[in-house]
């Protein structure tokens, strides 16, 4: 059965240890899927970025024919995931089934809809061109996973009718995503043994006061609405702006004051606003919160990408008839994290957010699952789209 292969696929995918902040098996992780996808019928290539820092960034495009030649379906996910973190009640390098539910660091986000897709396409010759795109460092803005892929390769994405990402939820049809910009606060001070504050000024006592004025720009943020809908769990009605101090990290030893302190921040920007009309906004706040408290804090922004916003056409619509029959949709939405879907949608591709993340399955946090029966359902989807659109 399909679902056994996927549940072995996924296996697989897990145990490379692929965190986007260390690129730790990412060339191998990559060159499984484009093996495996090759064993299938599928023409493979696997596109590399080298940065400045030695490290490669692979990313797999494949493409397998199809009966029909007006065009093809892409189908997209990236395979890089956050830190495991402490928590887990397993292994996360190790699936393990449990209650009808896989565990594993990855196996909802995004691998589990990887192992679907490659299930999904063994001994099947789909109707329309079926194309793929796994990418790396999803999880830290895509700038070498999918940024560099539609840069290097755009031809490839021409004849594409529209893109089925499977980063996304199975509870509505994302016709949207929020941006992203994380950033750091630094404070600097003067250090001192903590037996002689009086020779100190205590960076970290500045940072809680900076902090407690800044932390207002969460309230200030959710006043800022899109005209997106918010996902059916959200408390909101529409897509708001978010903010979230996220980080903090100041010192090394109890009996020593430090000389700096830092905290990172978390800011989600609406699927149409830009990524600098968010940043002017926020940093006319924190430029405030400098002016009152006297404190002379520093504001770097770290890393980010856009949003986008999919009017609802023909093949969106379209694709909520076929998911409709394996879930219960809830409708249309925009999704509140970011994803590659910019990056294609800035190729002018028509992007459908749909995938086999549900509220519970505990993404970016210990004992992140699948659930068994969710992953079938994709793979009866896959099998749908391709056969009938």
């Amino acid at each position: 059965m399909k679902k056994e292969l996927a549940k072995k696929i996924l296996a697989e995918l897990v145990s490379f240890k692929t965190e986007s902040t260390k690129g730790t098996d990412y060339e191998e992780c990559a060159k499984f899927i484009a093996d495996s996808l090759s064993k299938i019928g599928f023409e493979t290539n696997i596109v590399s970025e080298k940065t400045p820092d030695g490290k490669i960034h692979p990313n797999v495009i494949a493409e397998k024919k199809g009966k029909k030649s007006d065009g093809a379906i892409l189908y997209a996910a990236h395979f890089d995931v956050v830190p495991p973190g402490e928590g887990w009640d397993t292994d996360p390098w190790n699936l393990s089934e449990r209650d009808g539910k896989l565990y594993g660091r990855g196996a909802s986000d995004d691998k589990g809809a990887i192992a679907a897709f490659i299930a999904a396409m063994t001994d099947f010759t789909p109707e329309v061109t079926a194309k793929a795109v796994f990418v790396c460092d999803e999880e830290i803005g895509g700038q070498h996973g999918m940024g560099f892929v539609t840069k290097k390769v755009r031809s490839w994405f021409s004849d594409v009718k529209f893109v089925w990402l499977a980063d996304s939820s199975v509870e509505f049809i994302a016709n949207g995503s929020s941006g992203v910009l994380g950033g750091e606060v630094i404070v600097h001070g003067i250090g001192s043994h903590a037996g002689t504050p009086y020779k100190a000024k205590n960076p970290v006592h500045m940072l809680i006061d900076f902090l407690k004025e800044l932390k207002e720009y969460e309230k200030i943020a959710l006043e800022k609405k899109s005209n997106a809908n918010a996902p059916p769990d959200c408390p909101y009605e529409k897509v708001p702006r978010r903010f979230s101090i996220t980080i903090l990290s100041a010192g090394h030893k109890t009996n020593i004051i430090p000389n700096v302190a830092k905290a990172g921040f978390d800011l989600r920007f609406l699927p149409e606003e830009s990524s600098s009309e968010a940043k002017k906004d926020f940093e006319k706040f924190f430029n405030g919160v400098v002016e009152k408290t006297g404190i002379k804090a520093e504001l770097n922004f770290l890393y980010g990408h856009e949003g986008y916003i999919q009017p609802l056409t023909e093949a969106v619509v379209q694709f909520r008839r076929f998911a409709e029959k394996h879930f219960d949709i809830k409708g249309f939405a925009a999704c509140l994290g970011g994803n590659d879907a910019v990056y294609l949608a800035k190729l002018g591709l028509t992007v459908i957010g749909f995938g086999p993340i549900e509220e519970d399955t505990r993404i970016h946090m210990p004992n992140e699952f699948i659930r068994i029966e969710t992953l079938e359902k994709i793979i009866n989807l896959i099998n749908d789209i391709f056969t009938k659109s």
